[in-house]
């Protein structure tokens, strides 16, 4: 065995791995999670264009974004108000002068960015695969929140820790992925993860200290607020805790989306399970160069 094949390999078989066996052994269940995913697919598109022609506004979630970054920032509205602005005040900041341009414009941008994200995450798929996840996404593109970019968070954050502070300052307990770093032993790396969010916050409280104050408020007033319980809620985050430890052990990195999923605030709609779009990549990370092209195959 040659040089160029054992850093190609990883020490355990990787979660890829076992989706090549099973791919194997079960050739027509596997020819037809294709048809499956175009079904649900259109499914999704039809909910989105019923969405739309029902009279619900593009962007109904977006237009929360864009309010509260409008100037100062309320926390006045309860979680599954309209236009509740639910995250940090750093995350308003960061899109304030996005925020600048007329709504309509902005809700534009916004689902361009959304857009091109989706786009970078589906790539490594086949067209016959790629299509159909893509469109069943579009609920969460029409409505404008930000589990794509969460999604996108998590593959970039694998590799550059400091990106899970977006998750983190945004639906606070999708950030369980930064366990990743401490199940795994990879103190620097954790490290560089929380000493980013706090330097994040550290700044943003210095501009904005009652800002601040206000939204730890509501997250205190609030814990307990989510639409399937506190009770449920708090056995979902453990479980997704527990995931991320597994995955951690076993070099499984494409169990970290589900794992966020599980530990997303609201879990009611089909909008949240948007995060498992980061699959696909964070397969890649976890696989050798052959287990790749079966994949893509």
């Amino acid at each position: 065995m040659n040089s160029e094949t054992r850093e190609d390999t990883p020490p355990s078989r990787s979660v890829m791995g076992q989706g090549s066996v099973f791919a194997r052994k079960f050739p027509l269940l596997t020819r037809s999670v294709p048809i499956l995913l175009w079904a649900l697919g259109l499914e999704a598109l039809f909910v989105s264009v019923r969405h739309l022609v029902t009279g619900n506004a593009m962007g109904q979630d977006s237009h929360a974004y864009w309010l509260a970054a409008q100037g100062e920032l309320s926390y006045g509205a309860s979680p599954g108000q309209r236009d509740a602005y639910l995250y940090s005040p750093a995350f308003a900041a960061v899109i304030r002068p996005l925020a600048l341009l007329p709504w309509p414009l902005f809700c534009a941008a916004w689902f361009a960015i959304e857009a091109a994200a989706l786009a970078w995450l589906v790539r490594p798929l086949r067209p016959r695969w790629a299509i159909p996840v893509y469109l069943l996404c579009l609920p969460e593109l029409v409505v404008g929140n930000i589990y794509i970019l969460l999604a996108a968070a998590a593959v970039v954050g694998m590799r550059r820790p400091a990106a899970w502070s977006f998750a983190v300052l945004t639906k606070v307990t999708t950030g369980v992925g930064l366990l990743w770093f401490a199940a795994r032993g990879e103190w620097k790396r954790l490290l560089q993860g929380v000493g980013a969010t706090a330097l994040i916050v550290v700044v943003s409280c210095a501009v904005d200290p009652t800002a601040w104050s206000d939204w730890i408020q509501f997250l205190l007033a609030n814990r307990s607020g989510t639409p399937d319980s506190g009770v449920s809620f708090v056995v979902r985050c453990l479980v997704a805790v527990a995931l991320i430890v597994i995955a951690a052990r076993k070099q499984w990195p494409c169990l970290v989306a589900p794992a966020m999923v599980l530990a997303s605030p609201v879990l009611v709609s089909v909008v949240p399970w948007t995060i498992l779009i980061a699959i696909p990549r964070l397969l890649m990370d976890g696989s050798t160069h052959r287990e790749r092209q079966e994949l893509l195959a």
